[in-house]
């Protein structure tokens, strides 16, 4: 439920042609950006990290995107927790709890190497999930479906 919600405030927050607050809703669900470009095919030049490969519900854990070289920042982000396909657990985002995170329009000068986010496991869960990230090193350069390793959420 949380899901539609932020989708939806996103929406209302979007211009009609530039994303200044993040990605648009449109993209929650495929985490396609609408770029007018499609995504890469080679292998992703990021990784995405957890601090542990097992939390219990209810409890955090750092979840990092990390670029292979200085060259490769990220200019733009997307990332959620799946169990499946299905988007669970909240980032914490300037005292918001969000299960997808977007980025938000900013100067080359702050692209990073690297991003750490902090990910609450959702309480009395316990299943299996990996972090699904969309990165973006420019407009026409992006790529999508780039995982974690598996974490398992235990009672």
């Amino acid at each position: 439920m949380m899901f539609k919600y932020i989708c939806i405030a996103l929406a209302l927050a979007l211009g009609s042609e530039a994303y200044p607050w993040g990605a648009p809703t449109s993209a929650c669900k495929d985490m396609i950006p609408r770029h007018n470009a499609e995504p890469q095919e080679m292998p992703a030049p990021y990784v995405v990290t957890t601090s542990s490969k097992v939390v219990k519900a209810g409890e955090q854990i750092q979840v990092t995107v990390s670029g292979m070289s200085p060259s490769d920042t990220v200019k733009g982000l997307m990332m959620q927790a799946r169990a499946g396909e299905k988007p669970v657990g909240t980032f914490n985002i300037e005292d918001s709890n969000l299960d997808t995170v977007t980025h938000k329009r900013h100067d080359a000068k702050e692209d990073k190497q690297s991003i750490t986010l902090t990910w609450t496991a959702p309480e009395d869960f316990d299943d299996v999930v990996k972090f699904r990230a969309t990165i973006v090193l420019t407009v026409s350069k992006f790529w999508v479906g780039v995982e974690s390793a598996a974490v398992k959420v235990t009672p």
